[in-house]
């Protein structure tokens, strides 16, 4: 693929064009942020209890049911391609797993040096130290995963909702079809995680909870599985055609 045939993602278009969809179909989707809130708070109360992995299950079956009804694939729920978009959303998941399990053990890095004891006593103890410390190194965590998040996680989603739409899942082919977009999924990565954050910040600084953050986490999630699926059009329809 020559630099002329790049397809560069219009950020802006495609986020007011899952707007206009939104507001066309208000009715569904205003169904689906009702059904999002319920698994969400579902969810939030079970984490921690073996009711978690079959609630997960039953996620995954509405989301990849909710983009077979997006592109208007009969049937809307098919259990046999939503076992097979388990091969590209599987490896999401292990690809994201392994990164940020490397980005947890990457401070620890220098202790496994062993420059100085001195130097190892006194990085023990920065890694072991108060609570503002320890929230600089989650937010370096979080800032690096989100420069990588366009590699391992927005352009292979596109594989996974490819895979429900009844084409190829190959995370490779995603990478291909939008490479040179690296900016522009760091843009959307942006947008979709400052709103979430901001989102629950303003919450909590109310005196909420995860619970109420749900409330408005619910209809941007929906929001941006749409913009996702705008995102796959945009790449993808040719294919489709």
């Amino acid at each position: 693929m020559s630099e002329k045939d790049i397809k560069k993602l219009p950020l802006k278009h495609i986020l007011l064009e899952a707007w206009q969809y939104c507001k066309t179909n208000a009715r569904v989707n205003v169904l689906l942020v009702v059904v999002a809130y319920i698994v969400g708070v579902a969810a939030l109360s079970s984490w921690k209890s073996v009711f978690f992995w079959p609630l997960l299950v039953i996620i995954y079956g509405l989301w990849g049911t909710y983009f077979r009804y997006y592109f208007g694939r009969k049937p809307v729920f098919d259990m046999i391609v939503l076992a097979n978009s388990l091969v590209p959303s599987t490896k999401i998941v292990v690809l994201s797993v392994v990164i940020v399990s490397l980005l947890i053990v990457l401070p620890m890095l220098p202790l496994f040096i062993n420059i100085t004891p001195e130097f190892n006593l006194a990085y023990a103890r920065f890694l072991q130290g108060d609570f503002e410390q320890k929230h600089m190194l989650i937010l370096i965590t979080d800032v690096v995963f989100l420069f990588i998040s366009p590699v391992i996680v927005y352009r292979p989603f596109l594989a996974w909702i490819s895979a429900l739409a009844g084409r190829s899942g190959s995370l490779r082919f995603a990478w291909s079809k939008t490479r040179g977009n690296y900016v522009e999924f760091l843009l959307l990565a942006v947008v979709t995680n400052f709103s979430l954050v901001i989102c629950r910040w303003f919450i909590i600084a109310l005196g909420g909870n995860d619970y109420i953050t749900m409330l408005l986490a619910a209809p941007l999630f929906v929001y941006f599985n749409v913009v996702s699926a705008k995102a796959y059009e945009f790449f993808f329809l040719e294919i489709d055609d």
